[in-house]
């Protein structure tokens, strides 16, 4: 899977395609987001409130992209590999 996080400079450079209070909007939603993440994984507990499908969609990329199987320039060398190799 792709990480599909915008950081602050693609923000900016999204700016030439559409219009600024657009990606004002996007980046503050994004942060709210993130926020959201952040308070779960600092208070080690679920929200009082339930989280809508895109939240929760968002928090197993995020988790996913963690893993080093899922690294853009890895190759993955492990048992099964091996297997097929022998």
């Amino acid at each position: 899977p792709t990480d599909a996080k915008m950081n602050g400079g693609n923000f900016d450079l999204a700016e030439g395609l559409v219009s600024s209070r657009y990606i004002k909007q996007a980046a503050a939603a994004r942060r709210k987001r993130e926020n959201l993440v952040t308070t779960l994984l600092s208070q080690r507990r679920l929200p009082k409130e339930g989280w809508d499908d895109e939240q929760i969609e968002m928090l197993l990329r995020d988790l996913a992209a963690m893993d080093s199987n899922n690294f853009v320039d890895n190759v993955g060398v492990g048992e099964r590999e091996g297997r097929v190799y022998s």
